[in-house]
């Protein structure tokens, strides 16, 4: 029997791993990206303590935008996962399939102690191994909150199960610990507490315990202190989901919520049931809202809260009507009969007693009888229907939507944990019969089980494949959420350079849900990197107009306003609105700061291009001051802007107060160095301190060409010519394609007189731009010095067709007195 046990072990665990091998590959899609990708506190970009005051996202809980999800195990396991790997995603996929492995092997040491047979413990494990729902919480990374709280959640329930045999403190007080750690990984796994104290409940119908209510108050007690922290303590979001995550919560009639709202677990249940139609998003439009009470939906409602009554009421039923123990009775009544001289207390004062027990057998120990196909351990059959019920509600019940609303309507992979009382019981229904059953019905009864875990299996298998990449996923649910879906699927298209194919999905998705920000946005980017200018402008002021918060979309009205050439007052003023956007309310904080600082950058470089340089400084000291908890590169970025115009303004001690601050944000940027450096070098008095900035950039950043090209051009006001030149063929070579630095070369070997090397140089600027009339001039000047005459004139020539008003080929055309007609 042991042997048994292992076995359907190690058999549900092995399926559930093969069946999430082709997850290994896989790459971070939809949330995963801003869950992970974008997180400071699984990148480290920010100290630890952040994954106890942000949320799941990384959004500070106190942030108008958060979501309140607050989970910071399962951030701490994003964390762990990122110094062991970085961002490679192939670490974060085996993690996720190693707890759902977890899960399944705790599902059937749940089963054993619940179900009588051996037969349903292996059902139900291999169920939950396969079921295709399972497959957005395994294969998106996101789900790992649900798989850790899965697996914190059975090892709650498992370990206050052996403290209802022993009642030691040691187990109740894991049993406390396990589901503080399901809490802190996700919030709908506070009713393992519930869940507990309804089986310690159940119990106590059959056996007396004088420390239940000791334990049962302890549970109590630990519930209300987490109900209380979670909801007092902790930040809640501010601002309400938004419509099309919801819609139905923003239904204005009663009656419609009322009836969508209790349809919504009869579809998350039909999903169990019948896992063909999967999504990853099942907001706006895909659960169309129920506005009658005639509609046929409302008849599957009522099926499912039907079917739920009658499984309680079945279990409730058996309970109170449990048979008499009669060897107990017998126990109590064969002293007695002794005494008046009976044999039997099969009729005794009237009351009947069926067992039969005889006085010659009273020395006898009374043997249970073992049961054929039973768990050890199990609790009694009657119960199963009971707890598997709770195991499926319970869970559920903060994610349905009917004791508060929450930001969706339907989610795959909220149904991880509720599945486990599914597969309880169909375990169970699937021992009766099994138990009921002989010879060929066994067979048939194998067979079925067989086709419908095949039929699974093969489902997730390919459920998994639509969950590698973001195209095939978003393809996967246009026929469920096509406005969703084609919207993200043209941000896709974009990305990935399939501009046509992107309008197509956006304007697709644009036509089924006119109203969405997102689509436009997009579209707007579309247009951009086709340098349809005036077309993106458009998208990007519909979409401004309907989410008048989205940051980026300023940013890129802005960009593209400049490109037309003549807008630059209103660029101005794009660029300044989305960078004082607050963003109360934005569920995406660090894209939508990350929005806020290019505003800021760009508006002050255009102001700065204008020579507005005091209104520039403004605009950069306003976003050290407005941008909410910059991270320390833009901080840096800000203060080495700063610098650089208070240089322009010559005011040097801002200069250089403001320098000094950006090399202590970023003290491995060398281009922090070079400017301070080329700051003291405009005082002839700090040229040697000067150039001890310039050799700390060297050391810094060896391999950047812009260190050894400005420490060179500092060397040559020095008059320290082939010092100067060395730098010069160092930063060439970093850069061979730079044609300034090629430029460069060459004039430091004019200085030194080498005028053939310094012919090959400018020859090699001019195949860098042959286009460019001050190359073909350069190259010219340098072949007059040498005295090519005819080479020298065409190489003039060349710039004035380029550019015919080129002064310094007019003029040295003059010179030469070549007969030329300098006006042609």
């Amino acid at each position: 029997m042991v042997g048994q046990d292992y076995t359907a072990l190690a058999g549900c665990f092995a399926l559930a791993f093969v069946l999430y091998l082709n997850t290994f590959n896989a790459g971070f899609v939809y949330d995963d990206r801003r869950a992970i990708l974008a997180n400071g506190d699984v990148t480290g970009a920010r100290t630890l303590a952040g994954i106890w005051r942000n949320d799941y996202w990384g959004t500070p809980l106190a942030d108008s935008g958060s979501h309140g999800s607050w989970r910071p195990l399962c951030v701490l396991s994003f964390r762990l996962n990122f110094l062991a790997g970085g961002l490679a995603a192939t670490g974060y996929h085996v993690t996720n399939v190693l707890l759902h492995c977890l899960a399944t092997w705790l599902v059937v040491l749940v089963g054993r102690t619940l179900l009588p047979s051996r037969a349903g413990v292996l059902a139900a494990g291999a169920l939950f191994a396969a079921h295709p729902a399972h497959t957005e919480a395994v294969a998106g990374l996101v789900g790992r909150a649900d798989l850790a709280a899965c697996v914190c959640y059975l090892l709650t329930y498992l370990t206050y199960q052996r403290h209802m045999r022993s009642r030691e403190w040691s187990s109740l007080t894991l049993t406390l610990l396990l589901a503080l750690a399901a809490l802190l990984c996700k919030e709908t796994a506070i009713t393992a507490v519930l869940l507990c104290g309804l089986c310690d409940v159940l119990r106590g119908l059959e056996h007396a315990d004088k420390y239940r209510l000791r334990s049962l108050c302890i549970l109590s007690v630990f519930l209300f202190c987490s109900l209380y922290c979670r909801l007092s303590l902790l930040p809640r979001p501010a601002t309400p989901f938004a419509a099309a995550d919801n819609p139905t919560a923003h239904e204005a009639c009663w009656w419609t919520r009322t009836l969508t709202f209790l349809y919504l677990p009869a579809a998350n249940f039909r999903l169990l049931l019948w896992p063909q139609v999967l999504s990853f998003d099942w907001g706006m439009e895909a659960v169309p809202r129920i506005r009658t009470l005639w509609a046929a939906r409302n008849l599957l409602s009522v099926a499912f809260y039907g079917s739920l009554l009658a499984v309680v009421w079945r279990g409730a039923r058996f309970r109170s009507c449990s048979p008499v123990d009669y060897a107990a009775v017998a126990n109590i009544s064969l002293p007695l009969l002794r005494r008046i001289g009976s044999n039997s207390c099969h009729t005794w004062l009237g009351l009947a007693c069926n067992c039969h027990h005889q006085l010659a057998q009273q020395s006898r120990s009374v043997q249970s009888p073992q049961s054929t196909g039973g768990t050890a351990g199990s609790s009694s059959s009657s119960s199963v229907p009971l707890m598997g019920v709770a195991f499926l509600v319970l869970p559920f019940l903060p994610a349905s939507n009917l004791l508060f609303h929450v930001g969706f309507v339907l989610a795959e992979r909220l149904l991880y944990l509720p599945s486990v009382g599914y597969c309880l019981l169909f375990g169970y229904g699937f021992g009766k019969l099994w138990h009921r059953s002989k010879g060929s019905s066994r067979t048939l009864l194998l067979c079925c089980l067989a086709v419908l875990l095949a039929a699974f299996s093969l489902r997730t298998v390919r459920r998994n494949l639509d969950w590698r990449d973001e195209e095939q996923l978003y393809r996967s649910a246009i026929p469920v959420n096509p406005p969703k879906a084609l919207g993200n699927l043209g941000s896709v298209l974009s990305a990935h350079g399939r501009y046509e194919e992107a309008k197509v999905a956006l304007r697709a998705a644009i036509a089924h849900r006119p109203h969405m920000a997102d689509a436009h946005f997009n579209l707007g980017v579309v247009h951009q990197k086709q340098l349809n200018f005036s077309s993106a402008v458009s998208s990007y002021r519909r979409a401004i107009g309907l989410r008048p918060q989205l940051a980026v979309a300023f940013l890129n009205l802005g960009t593209s306003l400049l490109s037309l050439n003549s807008q630059h007052a209103e660029a101005v003023s794009v660029f300044r609105s989305g960078a004082r956007l607050e963003g109360h309310g934005v569920r995406d904080r660090v894209a939508h700061e990350d929005a806020r600082y290019a505003c800021y950058l760009q508006l002050s470089s255009l102001l700065r291009s204008r020579n507005r340089l005091q209104e520039s400084a403004a605009m950069l000291t306003e976003a050290l001051d407005a941008l909410s908890q910059p991270r320390q590169d833009q901080r840096a970025t800000l203060h080495f802007r700063l610098g650089e115009i208070y240089a322009e303004l010559q005011h040097w001690e801002e200069a250089e107060r403001h320098q000094r601050l950006a090399m202590q944000l970023q003290p491995q940027h060398g281009a922090a160095y070079v400017t301070f450096g080329q700051t003291l070098a405009r005082n002839n008095s700090r040229h040697a301190e000067a150039e001890l900035w310039f050799k700390r950039a060297l050391q810094t950043a060896p391999l950047e060409p812009s260190s050894h090209h400005y420490y060179a051009d500092f060397l040559e006001q020095q008059d320290r010519y082939q010092e100067a030149l060395s730098l010069r063929l160092r930063a060439a070579a970093l850069a061979p394609k730079d044609y300034a630095l090629s430029s460069a070369v060459a004039d430091a070997l004019r200085l030194l007189n080498r005028l053939i090397e310094a012919e090959l140089w400018y020859r090699k600027a001019v195949s860098l731009q042959p286009l460019a009339a001050h190359a073909h001039a350069n190259l010219g000047a340098i072949l007059q010095m040498r005295g090519l005459r005819h080479e020298a004139v065409n190489s003039y020539r060349r710039a004035l067709e380029l550019q015919p008003g080129h002064a310094t080929s007019r003029a040295n055309l003059a010179r030469m007195k070549s007969g030329m007609d300098t006006n042609t």
